[in-house]
């Protein structure tokens, strides 16, 4: 029993220890970055969402209550997805020492027509906060963003 104690402490200091190599998970979670929004411009923002969220992933769209859930998002998504096209450009990512938790943020771009038909922009930045899984993946865990004025050119 005293050797099974031992060993189980062993293992969860080496578990706890391991250096993590910021600058590539840094570099992997801007390219996954990169990739979910190339996933929304593919197959609509709702099913990159559905691919890239954590199950209890949190929403806090602007100027609206939060949304909680990863099914929940899908389904407030889905319901207007092929009205619009949501694209957005990653810009920075950090990665915690742990390795375990990083963010990234970025601009995005809102296409839509409005009730002429009119081809419409909205622009805007944005926050999301990843999860590291244990298959090594990066999950989104909250997602955020709002408004702002369009680029100069």
């Amino acid at each position: 029993m005293k050797y099974f104690i031992f060993l189980s402490i062993l293992i969860l200091h080496i578990g706890c220890n391991q250096d993590v190599n910021t600058e590539n998970e840094k570099a992997k979670l801007l390219q996954t970055d990169k990739d979910f929004s190339k996933a929304s411009l593919e197959n609509g923002a709702a099913e990159a969402f559905k691919q890239y969220l954590t199950e209890d992933a949190l929403e806090l769209p602007a100027g609206k209550n939060p949304v909680e859930g990863r099914k929940n998002i899908y389904d407030m998504m889905k319901e207007n997805q092929d009205t619009y096209t949501l694209e957005w450009t990653p810009q920075y990512a950090e990665v915690a020492k742990s390795g375990e938790l990083g963010y990234t943020w970025g601009t995005y771009i809102l296409s839509y027509k409005d009730e002429n038909g009119e081809a419409q922009k909205s622009y805007g930045k944005y926050l999301n906060i990843w999860e590291k899984e244990t298959d090594g993946s990066w999950r989104v865990a909250v997602d955020m963003g709002n408004s702002s004025p369009k680029p100069e050119e």
